[in-house]
């Protein structure tokens, strides 16, 4: 009897969990695929009980078309060697080679009076139909590469029994001739998609243009509503200095209800954070959908959340909970955040924006990002790994080029555990876009100056991004296009309704070479250069007042050369202009450096000499925009960080993630409190890049000959005020 009544309290207890907080369930595994022209019936019959996936491949979910394929072995690795011309692009296949069913079966433990089933897409590239247990889920075609899809789906789900999901996803349209240079032809730019998987100058084409479920898909089950899109802001008045007691910071918080039910909900939204607790009223009408704000709280001696190098990146958590009067939750979020207040300012002396952290300006040290994978096979635990070094290479920003995407959740919560300030440019590029008169392009200048094709999805996918980021502190500002801006009414709209409604607090530049951002003292505005460089000639040649790309070469170790390089082409570049495979992955030329290391044996002397380049070439890169800290510059991106595939130009770090000479080059120049001889005039500096001041600190130098042999030791005491470089 004894047993029997642990047993009932044990299926009460779970019942009531059922029935009062969201279960999210992910369906990542078990999917099933195949090109839809094979499949003679529609999705309708495909759901239905009679169905067998008979005859069906395995599919990847999240993943593209082309990682399904790759998982089968049906084409071979398209990171090796020359490979990737072996996979039939869409161009030359048509979009029907490249458009799929995709299949799953899943059950749900049974849903509960009250409850309410929904069915997540954080991410479907291009065109989607989706259809469960023989019903038509989405009524219009879904569009677009950057839009989350959230369906009510209760009325659908099987109780009891399997329930059974299938998705026919298209390609984008058009998928653009990729043999034509920069973003191929340019007509991939007429998509909301990702510009660069019709090729770039560091990447060849890939083959499927990234078409697939290529981000989390899950089912959610809730009470009679749910809690949408919470957005937490922050204030911190004046300004800080790391590791202090803080004086208050404020909360602000805002919640959209949606009520599934036809009925009128009479609830109570709590928050709860750090001891804060906060309820207020809230009363929606059967299907209303409707945005809730909190009061203002006040946080006593907050813990600030700082860039990596001036302090540390402690996190709140705010729960948020629904529940009607009757004690009955009907949904429940966690919103992980920062306490931190950006702001930025325009230094007419430098002639560029100044950025600042809780009232501290901040030298911004950091780089582009492309993309973690060129297939998305994005995972937490690789972002995390990149993001790590990228903190220890002491950067302190990342620009996410626009070219490839709006960033997964995951990659920012990396960025806010580092520290690292992000710049998120929107899916424009001046390449594809219509900024210069390219005669590879197909249409008109004036003809990309419109892409894309349709300004309205353009603009509800930027909204949906904006809300699934905008909590994370390390985002630092959105900028609306690469190397040019949005179309005149696009512009408009993210200036005028867009930022300032639904994310009021961050900065909005319009294109990454913005006169807005810096402007040259010199002539023009812009970016770059690419190439190698004399280590003096950086000293010498001044810069853009802030520089958003400028970089040089990427060469890997020997072992991660030969995980792609076929071993019949492990032969040194003879000449700048390489072929097979080392001009296939882009070869950067390195000219006559690694011989002024000796002359170069084989293929791992090479290599090896190729990382003492690296560190040469980008630790004077840093350490030059170092010597005219707050006098010529406010900061500087290398272009680029890393590659998303096995590219063999600009990076610090390959893309099995081992690092090369150039991650220590830059990291030593990038130090936080550095020493450093500038190659220039022979001058020794020394620089302070935190907030904090340091006394009485012993400075040493000492002159070698070219055996190893002191000839000379002065040795000083400093005092190095915050911000500040002294000679």
């Amino acid at each position: 009897m004894k047993k029997a009544f642990l047993l009932l309290s044990l299926l009460t207890i779970i019942h009531f969990q059922l029935l009062s907080q969201p279960l999210l369930y992910p369906l990542d595994e078990n999917w099933k695929a195949k090109r839809a022209s094979d499949v003679l019936i529609d999705g309708n019959e495909l759901t239905s009980l009679k169905f067998n996936p008979e005859g069906w491949i395995d599919a990847v979910v999240p993943g593209t078309v082309l990682t399904t394929l790759l998982h089968n072995r049906l084409v071979p690795d398209p990171f090796f060697g020359l490979n990737n011309n072996l996979i039939p692009d869409i161009y030359d296949t048509g979009r029907d080679y490249y458009t799929y069913w995709f299949y799953n079966e899943f059950e749900l433990p049974d849903v509960g009076e009250g409850q309410e089933v929904w069915l997540n897409f954080r991410g479907i590239n291009y065109f989607a139909d989706i259809f469960l247990n023989g019903k038509r889920v989405n009524t219009s075609t879904h569009k677009g590469m950057f839009l989350r899809e959230k369906y009510l789906v209760t009325q659908y789900i099987n109780k009891g029994k399997a329930n059974r999901l299938a998705v026919r996803v298209a390609p984008p349209d058009p998928a653009g001739n990729a043999a034509a240079g920069q973003g191929g032809d340019g007509t991939i730019g007429r998509n909301v998609a990702m510009q660069f998987t019709a090729g770039w100058d560091w990447i060849c084409p890939v083959r499927d243009r990234n078409t697939g479920i290529w981000d989390q898909v899950n089912i959610e089950i809730t009470g009679s509503a749910d809690i949408r899109n919470p957005l937490v802001e922050t204030r911190v008045p004046g300004t800080r200095i790391p590791g202090d007691n803080q004086a208050p910071a404020f909360v602000s918080t805002s919640v959209e209800l949606k009520n599934a039910s036809s009925r009128i909900i009479n609830g109570i939204l709590r928050l709860e954070f750090d001891k804060q607790k906060v309820s207020i009223n809230a009363i929606l009408d059967p299907g209303e959908e409707k945005e809730f704000s909190f009061p203002e709280i006040k946080v006593e001696n907050p813990d600030l959340w700082w860039p990596n190098g001036m302090g540390g990146q402690p996190l709140y958590k705010m729960k948020i909970d629904y529940v009607e009067q009757d004690g009955k939750k009907c949904d429940s979020e966690i919103v992980t955040f920062g306490i931190r207040e950006t702001s930025n300012y325009f230094d007419k002396q430098i002639t560029a924006q100044v950025f600042s952290v809780n009232g501290q300006k901040i030298f911004i040290k950091g780089g582009n990002w492309i993309a973690s994978d060129a297939l998305l096979r994005l995972t937490k635990e690789r972002y995390d790994a990149e993001i790590r070094h990228h903190a220890g290479m002491n950067m302190n920003m990342i620009r996410v080029w626009g070219g490839g995407l709006t960033e997964r959740p995951e990659f920012y919560e990396a960025c806010d555990k580092y520290g690292i300030l992000v710049w998120q440019d929107i899916w424009i590029t001046g390449d594809c876009n219509g900024e210069w008169n390219d005669p590879l392009k197909k249409e008109s200048q004036a003809r990309r100056k419109a892409y894309p094709d349709d300004h309205n999805l353009f603009l509800e996918s930027l909204v949906d991004q904006i809300k699934m980021l905008r909590n994370h502190p390390s985002l630092y500002l959105w900028c609306g296009g690469n190397e040019t801006y949005p179309p005149p009414d696009i512009l408009q709209a993210l200036e005028k309704d867009i930022f300032p409604k639904y994310d009021p607090s961050r900065y909005f530049l319009d294109m990454s070479t913005s006169p807005k951002l810096m402007t040259n003292k010199i002539g023009g505005v812009g970016d770059g250069p690419y190439g190698i460089r004399e280590p003096e000639k950086i000293f010498t040649e001044r810069s853009f007042p802030f520089n958003p790309e400028t970089g040089s070469i990427g060469i890997p170790n020997y072992d991660g050369l030969i995980k792609f390089i076929p071993e019949d082409e492990l032969i040194p570049p003879q000449s700048p202009r390489a072929s097979g495979s080392w001009s296939y992955h882009k070869y950067l030329p390195l000219m006559d450096f690694p011989d002024r290391y000796g002359k170069v044996k084989d293929m791992r002397d090479f290599c090896m000499k190729a990382q003492l380049v690296s560190y040469e070439q980008y630790r004077a890169l840093q350490e030059a925009f170092n010597h005219k800290m707050w006098d010529w510059y406010t900061g500087m991106l290398v272009w680029k960080n890393q590659n998303p595939w096995t590219a063999l130009r600009g990076f610090f770090y390959d893309y099995y993630l081992d690092y090369t000479g150039g991650y220590f080059g830059y990291k030593h120049g990038a130090a936080p409190v550095h020493i450093q001889l500038n190659l220039n005039d022979s001058v020794v500096c020394a620089l302070n890049q935190t907030a904090k001041d340091f006394n009485n600190i012993t400075a040493s130098v000492t002159l070698y000959d070219l055996h190893g042999k002191p000839l000379s030791e002065n040795t000083k005491t400093l005092s190095l005020k915050a911000h500040n470089l002294v000679l």
